[in-house]
């Protein structure tokens, strides 16, 4: 069943209509009135996401641009381990925050979204602490673990410097699927885990990404970009390669979870990974790790990029207390 977009931000579906909930922002009905992918180019079919990366690319450096603006920071390109990042400071640390660090993994399905800054910029000025940024190889040059690995380097080298008790990984998208992955083998090389970490508008299972994602797709809604994860063109496919999908490694949620660290989750109702956040904020409970999980009505996936929502603002107020709260019990 195809879908439209009205001018208010209502989703029409054949003769139904959904329309926006009074309870957000004016400034988020007008971003939900707007076709997300409106300006992708046109193409005599469907291709796959790596193939429009550099354009993507783009759009991505335009938007943590625009991000800097609202949440001034320093930002210096730098190397540990071996793997590209960028230093994401605030102008004014105090001093209590001088030792804590938070990695974070961009999203992008894994084929895309080098250098994006959009998530740890507003972080690093919100929280006043340093944030790494690590620009982890994508696929399908470099399929699963690659990125894990990178994300292993860089954690490794920042152990020489920091305590556990004062590191937090996070990721949203993409990046929140390589956060569980991570803290998964970081704890099978034995290392100590980070005081934190924050999966958002993602989960433990990229071969079930669970009801939402098959909805959304049924309906072609939001630009039509779940894939089955076994298509010719599905990044989840380039990314995992011939890894074990069964793997807890892989898919962090069919593992032991009762070591993970406490965990932060957020989705949103118009998010098609609305399913996988919250099936993982399960299994964590479950396990019994501490997870907190937020669902923002009617948000789309990963809302917070858009800075100008007030919704985008709250999402970040509420990573910026989680990860403070945590540290500094830990620190």
């Amino acid at each position: 069943m195809a879908y439209q977009i009205g001018a208010d931000g209502s989703v029409a579906l054949g003769p139904h209509s959904v329309p926006v909930p009074r309870t957000i922002s004016p400034e988020a009905r007008a971003f939900l009135a707007r076709l997300p992918w409106s300006e992708e180019p046109q193409h005599d079919g469907p291709v796959p996401m790596w193939a429009i990366r550099d354009m993507v690319d783009q759009q991505m450096k335009r938007l943590s641009d625009v991000t800097l603006q609202q949440y001034p920071v320093a930002v210096d390109e730098i190397e540990i381990a071996g793997v590209r990042c960028h230093l994401v400071k605030p102008h004014d640390i105090p001093d209590e925050h001088r030792d804590l660090v938070l990695v974070n993994l961009h999203g992008g399905g894994f084929v895309l979204g080098s250098g994006a800054l959009v998530e740890a910029i507003p972080i690093a000025h919100q929280a006043r602490l340093s944030v790494v940024a690590v620009d982890y190889r994508l696929a399908p040059e470099h399929p699963f673990p690659a990125a894990v690995d990178d994300v292993v380097a860089v954690y490794r080298a920042l152990l020489r410097d920091h305590g556990a008790p004062q590191i937090g990984i996070y990721g949203s998208s993409a990046g929140g699927f390589i956060t569980a992955q991570s803290i998964m083998r970081l704890h099978k090389e034995g290392l100590p885990l980070p005081a934190c970490c924050g999966v958002f508008t993602a989960g433990g299972d990229l071969d079930d990404l669970g009801d939402s994602a098959q909805i959304f797709t049924l309906m072609g809604f939001w630009g039509d970009r779940v894939l089955p994860s076994h298509h010719d063109m599905s990044e989840i496919r380039a990314y995992l390669g011939d890894a074990d999908r069964a793997d807890p490694l892989v898919a962090p949620i069919r593992g032991d979870l009762s070591s993970f660290p406490p965990t932060l989750l957020i989705t949103g109702t118009r998010d098609a990974l609305l399913s996988a956040t919250s099936s993982f904020h399960r299994a964590l409970r479950h396990a019994g790790a501490k997870a907190e999980l937020y669902v923002f009505e009617a948000m789309p996936h990963a809302h917070w990029y858009m800075v100008h929502l007030p919704e985008a603002r709250e999402a970040v107020d509420v990573m910026v207390r989680f990860f403070l709260d945590r540290l500094r019990a830990s620190g």
